[in-house]
């Protein structure tokens, strides 16, 4: 008998309007959502309606089964504010539920802390108290203020549970009985993180293959006690997509850190990047997993001590670039604009770019044209920045947006030229060739 009834309910929840504000426990499997318990709510008036006159009009007595597919819950609904706030040991937050009567009748309350019989983390029942009036009038509603107060000893955690208003309870196959009437706590408890990471979690920088990169990873502990500090490069997580980048191999990578953190102190965590002479020029990607434990952390959750690497890895080119172009009769010169490929892991250390540049005439005589200017520009941020490639400088945040070196050659020579371009110390750059002509 029970199972028809049940089955009722749940063909009615996709049309019923939630009307109860309740909220499953994240740990909890069995608990209610708030369409189910509205429809459980309001699967007896529907049910209450079809029962009192049959199709071929006889009344409820009439049928054997009206009893079977009823289910008498009292008509109570259940409106929450709250905002499910994260608090540390020793706070507090305060809400209101309302209960609404749609009973022709007064009815008496029993408001109650309910916590499901398992799960973990469960919400303990002496972290709540409700206040306000036990019974709510007929048509009626009343407002009941409750408070959840986490300890000062309480360990960090997601709990939950329900406020119940009575004890009625609904049932579904292989699930214990919850509430109808309810409304759902879940409070995340958190204490303020220990152990900092001060400086970027991204290792940029572009090597040339043969050479070294050294980059440093600023860590401080600011609580009252030694947490350990273990750096590996971890290759189980380097698991990346297209053909674009490749793993970094572990034996590029040395690491050199201390092996723990004291109480108030900071430690430096240097990387030195080293890729061989004959790896390949590509992008190179891998993870360091710092291997701290910070005691205000939960373990489950580390990504937050996890520091990206992304290195290009370039090879010096044996020969030099070339184009050719057209130059008018009515060209005065011509400049060529040079812009080292910038942002993707460039810094201070970085040796600076420079060009061997030539022109080559139209007939086959090699001009070394005249570097006329080097400009630097640069990005500059008062915002907070997730740029990886961004460094502070007090409350500014700043990046390099590059540099550009021109050459001219003046009064050419009409016809076809040629330019060779050797770049040193430069993973890539762009070009621009402007002739500027006199005006007809």
């Amino acid at each position: 008998m029970k199972l028809r009834t049940l089955a009722l309910i749940v063909l009615v929840v996709g049309s019923v309007p939630a009307a109860t504000a309740l909220t499953p426990s994240a740990t909890d499997s069995t608990a209610l959502t708030d369409s189910t318990v509205s429809a459980a709510q309001d699967a007896n008036e529907t049910t209450e309606t079809a029962s009192d006159a049959g199709s071929d009009g006889s009344s409820a007595s009439d049928s054997d089964d009206s009893d079977e597919q009823s289910t008498d819950y009292t008509k109570l609904y259940v409106e929450s504010d709250y905002d499910y706030p994260e608090l540390k040991p020793g706070e507090s937050t305060t809400f209101n539920v309302t209960v609404a009567n749609r009973e022709d009748a007064e009815v008496e309350l029993d408001p109650h802390v309910y916590v499901p019989p398992v799960g973990e983390n469960l919400l303990e029942k002496s972290w709540v108290s409700i206040e306000g009036d036990s019974t709510v009038a007929a048509g009626g509603e009343t407002t009941f203020t409750v408070t959840v107060s986490v300890p000062k000893d309480a360990q960090m955690g997601h709990y939950s549970g329900q406020i119940a208003f009575t004890n009625e309870t609904v049932t579904y196959p292989g699930r214990p009985a919850r509430p109808v009437h309810a409304a759902g706590i879940s409070v995340e408890v958190w204490k303020k993180p220990t152990v900092e990471i001060v400086s970027n979690t991204y290792l940029r920088g572009q090597v040339e293959a043969g050479d070294t990169a050294t980059k440093q990873i600023v860590i401080e502990n600011n609580g009252d006690e030694t947490v350990p500090l273990s750096p590996q490069y971890k290759t189980e997580r380097d698991r990346y997509h297209g053909s674009s980048s490749s793993k970094i191999d572990p034996s590029w990578v040395d690491i050199d850190a201390p092996s723990s953190i004291g109480a108030g102190e900071t430690a430096t965590v240097t990387v030195t990047f080293s890729p061989p002479e004959d790896a390949e020029s590509n992008r190179y990607r891998g993870e360091l997993d710092l291997g701290l434990k910070d005691p205000h952390r939960d373990d489950d959750n580390n990504y937050w001590q996890r520091v990206s690497m992304n290195f290009d890895v370039w090879n010096q080119p044996d020969e030099p670039f070339e184009t050719s172009f057209d130059v008018s009769e009515d060209a005065q010169n011509i400049t060529l604009t040079l812009s080292p490929r910038s942002g993707y892991g460039t810094s201070s250390d970085s040796e600076p770019a420079s060009f061997d540049v030539t022109f080559v005439k139209p007939d086959g005589t090699a001009v070394d044209a005249e570097r006329v200017r080097v400009s630097d520009s640069g990005y500059v941020d008062l915002s907070e920045s997730n740029d990886p490639n961004a460094q502070q400088q007090g409350e500014y945040s700043f990046r390099s947006g590059g540099q550009q070196f021109v050459y001219r050659i003046d009064d050419p020579e009409a016809g076809s030229w040629d330019l060779r371009v050797m770049p040193e110390n430069v993973i890539g750059f762009s070009y621009e060739i402007t002739r500027n002509e006199t005006a007809e």
